[in-house]
């Protein structure tokens, strides 16, 4: 059972990795004080007392450590414990102060005051997990938990033998009296000599992990000098197996890089034999391709030394063709920003078309009517983004009703006319609205007059 118990712990322990060997040979000695919680059946005080420890390693990590100690309880019942435990552990370091410790192996347990028919000691196997903190080079602090496991023979009966568990915490200085040293590294490469293919390596020498010398390449471009027939060629420079530098058209213009005047020229470009730009006036405007700001110029477009269009005014109205929603306005018709015919004051949506006129009583327009009609039947045509509404207005003289059918039939007169003049139907509408909107009093005859009268007033 304790060769079980020492090759299972040996094979857990064994797999992990030291992150800082312990070398074969070192010893350490140790002094601690320990505090017991015994198995009730020995005693239910605490025993507690000292002990000391010899480790020796035996492979890298590997140590066989035996430790002493004498506990005694300090109140009834009383009872003297002595463990001797012999016990493989593991040293696995985590950092360059700090380890870990695994162990396992066999305990003899001498208990004073001795059993039935003298029977004073057991023997078992105990478990043991510490952590360790490195204080100088030889001087650590240790913390172990402890586990001890008894079938024991003592206060056996007739029909089975007594099982007892104990558990202790221990804590102490441990001394190091042997120095780790680093594996041998005789030519000083930075490689173990186990591990070293190439022994004697020069000084001052980049080796591999096998510790050779690996091929060099002076000039970085993927080819060791020895095959290298063209050294020194610049970082960055593509070359063949030979390590010489291959003909590169960086800029795709048909002319090697070694031979090409005029890098970076852009894709497309035509170029000489010296890879320049060949000049090209491509839009035909008379200034070449490299000079033209403004490419594919309609054909006799005039335009300023960038090969851009110079700015035009058609219709003369003051407003750059670029910028005219309505290009050929007549000329002299007063405009807006836009360039439209310029028909409604600034901020007015209302107004009134002084000079026509109706024979008395009808809504036939007169001769002087039309007249003022045609100039605005050309504004509404010169601003074809206006959409109006013909308003009949009368004064208050007869009926209410028949002021109203005259005022209807004398706003869709004039919507007929500029209708015919060419105006969008889609863009008038007409309404009479009688004497309900005087802009004057009706009690004179001059106040009449000016309540008698046809407005437009723009819809959008």
């Amino acid at each position: 059972m304790k060769s079980f118990y020492l090759l299972g712990t040996a094979l857990v322990l064994g797999v992990a990795t030291p992150a800082i060997a312990q070398q074969e040979g070192a010893v350490d000695l140790g002094a601690y004080v320990r505090a017991t919680m015994a198995d009730d059946q020995i005693t239910d005080a605490m025993p507690r007392g000292v002990g000391g420890r010899l480790g020796i390693f035996l492979k890298r990590n590997f140590a066989l450590e035996f430790e002493l100690s004498n506990n005694e309880a300090p109140k009834e019942p009383y009872a003297t414990m002595r463990p001797f435990s012999a016990r493989l552990a593991y040293h696995h370091n985590l950092t360059e102060r700090w380890s870990v410790i695994g162990a396992a192996g066999w305990t003899r347990l001498w208990i004073d005051p001795a059993g039935p028919d003298d029977l004073w000691a057991d023997d078992g196997s105990s478990f043991l997990l510490g952590v360790q903190r490195r204080l100088t080079d030889r001087m650590s602090l240790r913390v172990d938990g402890v586990y001890e496991h008894f079938r024991s023979p003592i206060f056996e009966t007739l029909t089975s033998n007594l099982v007892m568990n104990h558990y202790a915490v221990q804590a102490g200085l441990t001394w190091r009296f042997k120095e780790t040293r680093a594996p041998r590294d005789s030519d000083r490469d930075g490689v173990p000599d186990t591990m070293d293919a190439c022994a004697a390596t020069a000084a001052g020498e980049t080796v591999d992990a096998r510790g050779c010398v690996p091929p060099k390449d002076a000039d970085g471009d993927g080819v060791i000098d020895a095959n290298d027939a063209c050294a020194n060629t610049p970082a960055g420079t593509r070359v063949d197996a030979r390590g010489c530098a291959v003909p590169v058209d960086s800029d795709r213009d048909g002319v090697m890089d070694n031979a090409d005047r005029c890098a970076n020229t852009p894709a497309g470009t035509r170029v000489d034999a010296n890879g320049c730009p060949v000049p090209v006036d491509s839009d035909g405007d008379g200034v070449m391709d490299n000079a033209d700001r403004c490419a594919g110029t309609p054909a006799g477009t005039r335009v300023d030394a960038n090969g851009c269009p110079v700015p035009v005014d058609s219709d003369s109205d003051g407003v750059m063709d670029n910028a005219d929603a309505c290009p050929n306005t007549a000329a002299g018709t007063a405009v807006d920003a836009r360039g439209c015919a310029r028909i409604f004051e600034e901020g007015k949506a209302n107004i009134v078309l002084e000079g026509v006129t109706f024979a008395t009583g009808s809504a036939v327009l007169t001769d002087e009517a039309k007249v003022v009609l045609d100039k605005m039947a050309g504004l509404l045509n010169g601003a074809p983004d206006v959409n109006v509404e013909v308003q009949g207005h009368t004064d208050n003289t007869g009926s209410a009703a028949a002021n109203t059918r005259l005022s209807g039939a004398r706003a869709e007169a004039v919507r007929a006319y500029l209708e015919s003049k060419g105006v969008a139907a889609a863009r008038l509408s007409a309404k009479g609205y009688g004497p309900t909107s005087p802009i004057a009093e009706n009690t004179t005859a001059a106040g009449r007059a000016q309540n008698r009268r046809v407005e437009l007033k723009r819809t959008n």
